[in-house]
């Protein structure tokens, strides 16, 4: 597998390559992805967990947190994985990417959770 780093390097646009990863990684970092959206239902289902006692705040907690970085790694080892075994031209590659990040899955999560935290709390109140 052959990226073409080595031959970037070689000719003397190391910094180039350092600089492109540091912008894409902040680009990223900025832009919402598809798997942001079952993040989101997970920790609000360990949310759910939590508040009805099912499991600890230290589990919780390691549960968010382990749920943030493997999602966000499974989407970007698929979309690597993805691109890298379709080929294609630059120009197609970055009209695929840039159609799943603008996908909306994170904001169906998003109306999901708040549609679940309004039924929880009419619950409350009916119960109070």
């Amino acid at each position: 597998m052959d990226l073409g780093i080595d031959k970037v390097v070689s000719e003397g646009n190391g910094n180039t390559l350092i600089y492109t990863a540091l912008i894409a990684a902040a680009v990223a970092n900025t832009l919402p992805t598809p798997f942001d959206g079952i993040y989101f239902r997970r920790v609000n289902t360990l949310q759910r967990e939590y508040d009805d006692k099912k499991i600890s705040a230290e589990k919780l907690e390691w549960h968010v947190a382990g749920e943030y970085y493997l999602w966000t790694s499974l989407w970007y080892v698929a979309l690597f994985a993805g691109i890298y075994s379709f080929g294609g031209k630059y120009k197609d590659n970055a009209k695929v990417l840039l159609a799943l990040a603008g996908s909306g899955l994170v904001i169906g999560a998003v109306a999901k959770n708040i549609k679940i935290n309004k039924e929880i709390e009419a619950k409350k109140q009916n119960n109070a």
